[in-house]
């Protein structure tokens, strides 16, 4: 079972696939809203769609020029592949969600986090917020922070706002039929922190071009940094 419930405490799975390894390339941390349970179940962020090999994220992230994986379209490969740097980028890519508790992606009711905040209701999830914050923030740590040129972008607002610096000035990078881009501060330190439209978006023409304008600034923040020692 992907969730549980027994003498009235809730146990799950969750997913996340930061990588441990280190390269010359900087970090770029992918953040999203929350699981789904078929994601969970088959180990691996956006598995393949019914009927699909690939989901569309994966193509999207392929043809904006943030990652290319070099792992067919296996579900498992493509999660062994990032934890193993095994991937055309100019980061090395870790993924994770702000939210850990997996909710339906197909389920217009209960799906992703307003899903979450149905069943909880608002004041509850704002305490689950409070400590989910901690943990996400002890991954930009280990995985972003202190290495020249590390992003973090995230998919979702409640993720965006969870690690932003509300002090940090907030940017408008792009705006495209009612859906924006904006870039700021972690709270967690000096790391650059996007915003991108959540992945329901995804098939938005502008969808793509927000992507891959937000991969060109990563890239030149980079380009800014003197090169990281590999591990």
């Amino acid at each position: 079972k992907v969730i549980d419930y027994h003498g009235g405490v809730i146990s799950y799975l969750t997913e996340s696939v930061v990588p441990t390894k280190r390269d010359s390339r900087p970090p770029l941390l992918l953040l999203f809203g929350n699981p789904t349970p078929e994601s969970v179940q088959r180990r691996c962020f956006f598995a393949g769609e019914k009927n699909r090999h690939e989901h569309r994220f994966w193509q999207a992230l392929r043809e904006s020029g943030i990652i290319s994986l070099n792992a067919g379209t296996n579900d498992s490969c493509r999660t062994q592949a990032l934890f193993d740097l095994a991937h055309d980028s100019s980061f090395r890519v870790g993924l994770a969600v702000f939210y850990s508790m997996p909710s339906p992606a197909s389920d217009p009711k209960w799906s992703g986090v307003a899903g979450l905040r149905r069943l909880f209701g608002t004041k509850a999830l704002r305490l689950f917020a409070e400590c989910e914050k901690g943990r996400v923030e002890g991954l930009i740590r280990r995985f972003v922070l202190g290495q020249p040129g590390g992003s973090v972008v995230a998919f979702q607002k409640d993720a965006y706002l969870g690690v932003r610096d509300s002090g940090s000035p907030e940017r408008v990078v792009s705006v495209e039929r009612q859906l924006s881009v904006f870039e700021s501060r972690c709270s967690c330190g000096d790391v650059k922190l996007y915003r991108l439209p959540a992945t329901r978006y995804m098939t938005a023409p502008c969808y793509v071009k927000f992507m891959r304008q937000v991969a060109e600034l990563c890239e030149s923040q980079v380009s800014q940094c003197p090169p990281s020692n590999s591990n």
